[in-house]
């Protein structure tokens, strides 16, 4: 494009959030280490290369650090001269396994004249064949010699001994292949015989995965080998093994990384070490439980229930977790390979988890925004219908009209509407996961995480601003010469707060929705920006800086709030959000109760509250700490005693659960069983009209899962009995509609 032509901006508003751009350690910008999502990639299977394919392309990798090896000799590097021609720094070892922690160097080959580029797919590369080719057929049957008849002493022996030799380098590359995989395989067994039948699904998943990955690298190793001797000849054999087991790791990495997220979990499961990942895991089980209606006590409506089970769910309530150096952040069991949401838990949160578990239920909602079919298109269109209709209906009174982009003009409302349409997944994830799900809590928890994560390098007290007020774009040039924006998916944290606190102002939490802006305010460091800023991603020379007045983007917030909370979905079954997840001021009142006696150091639930969800436990604990600091307490001290107390509060709730839940099979298997001999006595010849009717045999909820509580008011019809964190309960007394 030439650089006089002017460029044309378009605004399209289809969902970007697919996770592809906020891969680990993806961009800088908005994507940081502690607020990434880290999605699957799409695809039931990965699309493993066959053995034939990794060989071309693993070469082709080889090809490209011979290039770059030449080109940094050209700059005066340092070529050592063992044959291979690696650049050696520090001492290192030119070649160093993956995963060893060294730094990969580029292999130059002796034989550099040597072309692959005709290298084709269907070439067979045969261990020890000088040529690579294919093994010649003999032409005749060939006589023996004189000797060999008189002897009887033939070329057995050779072939024996050729025949063992190459049994043994087989057995090399099995060894080599059992270093990458054995560890992995190891803990998907143990997970095979030990995790619950939930879990079943995705145990397989990656054990098929695992299978083939480990298939195609043994059958690569010998052939990527055989191209490295001929290109670098009198290079010992351990060396070559050594590159081309870095060059195979590279091509694969992504694939082993991903999957590993998996079996590490399983790993840290079965060593027993990090009970604290139990919690995590039950908190967003428990969540999506929640979502789902289920409450083994009072569920929702039958209506809304039956609509919800009516949606298809493509994993459900089945996730892993592993404490690792990423996070926190959540790869969808519909993007990735395996059959279960896998959870990434910072390892610098071990020690006080429960303080954290509020953010999770913002994990939680982004799993369900892509295990729903549809959600993530629908919630993108509502949201950008919400804010251009009230602009056109004059409700969404704008500061301006338009704002310009370089020396292009725009309509505000659709800048504005084509902001909060690339940010849907993290903003609904706010608004739907951490306010419906832990209410004001949330604000507290969200704001003090994004200070700590902002000043970690520096100190809270050396740093000005405690909130992003910037971000970063995209623009990509289309067939027709336009370019594209799009907005990087994590709006910055000074209006991620305003965001909430429309939210709570929605759910009828005024008071709170004030202090969430004043704390928003005082962490941006009191002077407010007047705008919001994108600049491009790559620092593109000539790109325009975006901006958005500030004031605009607040007074939008309570639009999008409200289409998110309150518009029926067709994706859940033409129920919206709202009635089916929702913080009450009871949900409210049993959170601070909680706090209080957190900041006690009392851990034993009440018996005369009501229904006590694993949502009110972690909402208390962000409420707990951050009214143990107010009160002057150490904050580590008051971490401490929070963690003791929540954790044994989790605990108690999961015992309830699992009591529950096991009584609520024993009874449908008790009415099953019933039923079957009901159904055998009706086959008996007929003693009276032969009608044979038995009941109808219904049983409730039967085997439902349910969500985990304290239910301490069963034959109690004054007590509030209905789930909370899962939205009003339809109908009998005490039950609290949502607010239109």
């Amino acid at each position: 494009m030439s650089n006089n032509k002017p460029v044309q901006i378009i605004l399209d508003l289809k969902s970007n959030d697919d996770g592809s751009d906020r891969k680990p350690h993806g961009h800088h910008g908005s994507c940081r280490p502690h607020v990434v999502i880290c999605p699957g990639y799409g695809n039931k299977d990965f699309p493993f290369p066959n053995a034939e394919d990794l060989t071309v392309r693993a070469l082709t990798r080889l090809k490209k650090k011979q290039a770059d090896a030449k080109a940094a000799q050209a700059e005066g590097g340092e070529i050592n001269t063992d044959g291979i021609g690696s650049k050696s720094s520090k001492g290192q070892r030119p070649f160093d396994t993956a995963g060893s922690g060294h730094s990969h160097e580029h292999i130059t080959g002796a034989c550099a004249g040597d072309s692959w580029d005709g290298l084709s797919k269907d070439q067979t590369f045969v261990p020890g064949m000088p040529n690579l080719g294919q093994i010649p057929k003999p032409a005749a049957v060939i006589a023996q010699s004189k000797r060999a008849r008189e002897n009887g002493i033939d070329g057995t022996l050779f072939v024996a001994a050729g025949g063992l030799r190459e049994l043994l380098e087989d057995g090399k590359y099995d060894a080599i292949v059992a270093e990458r995989f054995d560890d992995l395989v190891d803990k998907v067994n143990w997970a095979r015989d030990n995790m619950g039948p939930k879990y079943q699904r995705a145990v397989e998943s990656l054990s098929s995965q695992l299978s083939k990955l480990r298939e195609v690298y043994l059958g690569a190793l010998p052939r990527v080998l055989d191209g490295l001797r001929a290109q670098n000849p009198g290079v010992g054999e351990g060396r070559l093994i050594e590159a081309a087991v870095e060059v195979l790791d590279e091509e694969l990495k992504q694939i082993i990384s991903v999957l590993r997220i998996w079996t590490d979990a399983f790993g840290q499961q079965r060593g027993g070490s990090y009970k604290q990942l139990d919690a995590v895991v039950f908190a967003v089980e428990q969540a999506f439980l929640l979502f789902e209606g289920n409450d083994p006590s009072q569920p929702l409506s039958n209506d809304v229930t039956t609509r919800l089970k009516n949606r298809v769910f493509g994993v459900g309530d089945t996730f892993v977790a592993r404490f690792s150096g990423e996070g926190p952040a959540t790869l969808p069991g519909t993007r990735g390979p395996v059959r279960a949401h896998a959870l990434e838990v910072p390892h610098d949160e071990r020690h006080f988890i429960t303080l954290m578990l509020v953010l999770y239920m913002h994990e939680f909602r982004h799993d369900v925004f892509h295990d729903v079919e549809g959600m993530g298109e629908e919630l993108t269109a509502v949201v950008s219908k919400a804010i251009m209709q009230a602009a056109g209906k004059g409700e969404l009174k704008l500061t301006r009209e338009h704002v310009n982009i370089g020396k292009q003009r725009v309509p505000l409302a659709n800048l504005l509407t084509k902001m909060y349409a690339d940010t849907i997944g993290e903003v609904d994830a706010d608004v739907s996961g951490g306010v419906l799900l832990a209410g004001p809590a949330f604000l507290y928890n969200m704001l003090m995480t994004f200070s700590a994560f902002n000043s970690r390098r520096r100190g809270v007290f050396n740093q000005r601003q405690l909130l992003r007020t910037s971000s970063f774009y995209e623009m990509e040039e289309n067939a027709n010469g336009q370019m594209a924006l799009s907005f990087l998916p994590h709006p910055p944290d000074y209006i991620r707060a305003h965001i909430v606190a429309a939210a709570l102002d929605e759910i009828g939490m005024p008071d709170e929705a004030k202090q969430c802006r004043l704390l928003a305010d005082q962490a941006v460091g009191w002077k407010v920006p007047e705008f919001i800023t994108w600049d491009d991603v790559n620092g593109t020379k000539g790109r325009p800086t975006i901006k958005i007045p500030v004031e605009d983007i607040k007074r939008a917030a309570p639009f999008v709030a409200r289409a998110l909370i309150r518009t029926p979905l067709e994706s859940l079954g033409k129920v919206s959000t709202g009635e089916v997840i929702y913080w009450t001021p009871k949900s409210e009142a049993k959170a601070q109760m909680l706090a209080e006696m957190m900041m006690d150091g009392e851990a034993q639930l009440p018996t005369d509250k009501g229904d006590i969800h694993v949502t009110h436990v972690i909402a208390a604990a962000s409420l707990a700490y951050w009214g143990l600091c107010k009160s002057g307490t150490q904050p580590r001290d008051g971490a401490a005693v929070i963690e003791a107390t929540a954790l044994k509060m989790i605990d108690q709730v999961r015992n309830a659960f699992e009591t529950r839940k096991a009584a609520l099979e024993a009874e449908a298997a008790r009415v099953a069983e019933a039923a079957k001999a009901d159904a055998a006595k009706n086959l008996a010849p007929p003693a009276g009209d032969g009608t044979g009717e038995g009941g109808d045999g219904e049983s409730g909820d039967g085997g439902e899962g349910g969500d985990g509580s304290v239910d301490s008011d069963a034959g109690d019809p004054s007590a509030e009995t209905g789930p909370d964190g899962a939205g009003p309960v339809a109908g009998g007394p005490g039950a609290e509609e949502p607010q239109s």
